[in-house]
């Protein structure tokens, strides 16, 4: 396994449980309020640190435990992995787009819309960090 494949695994891993506990653990009851506002707030630092920290420690070590390997620059293969994945992840987020316009017509609770937003964003990102895992498996 490669560095990139090896740190594209650390990303999907940490944003799937990050946003996976994001979603269950936000309190939906009150999504519509001003304190459903400040919940997306207050409940966006853990998983930013949590995100950032597995990021930084995954590379770290890798690249400690291959330096040269880490400082490789991207080949032909992986330019086109890298293609191939932002390609797919395109298509939802354009849905998630469309969906987040019909949320401000039909008048969502801000709390509603933010959590909409970030849902597209994070799909479109497993989307697109699954796909290149794939690809690397796959031997494109």
């Amino acid at each position: 396994m490669s560095f990139r494949e090896k740190t594209h695994w650390a990303a999907f891993l940490a944003l799937a449980f990050a946003f996976g506990w994001y979603f269950l653990a936000y309190p939906w009851a009150m999504v519509s309020t001003d304190a459903g506002v400040a919940a997306v707030a207050g409940m966006l630092v853990p998983v930013t640190i949590i995100i950032v920290v597995v990021m930084v420690a995954t590379a770290t070590f890798f690249a400690i435990r291959a330096p040269k390997e880490a400082n490789l620059k991207e080949d032909e293969r992986e330019r086109s992995i890298h293609i191939r994945g932002t390609h797919l992840a395109y298509y939802p987020l354009v849905l998630g787009a469309w969906f987040n316009m019909i949320a401000i017509f039909y008048r969502f609770s801000p709390g509603v819309y933010l959590n909409l937003l970030m849902a597209t964003v994070v799909i479109a990102e497993l989307v697109r960090v699954g796909s290149q895992l794939y690809y690397y498996r796959r031997g494109y």
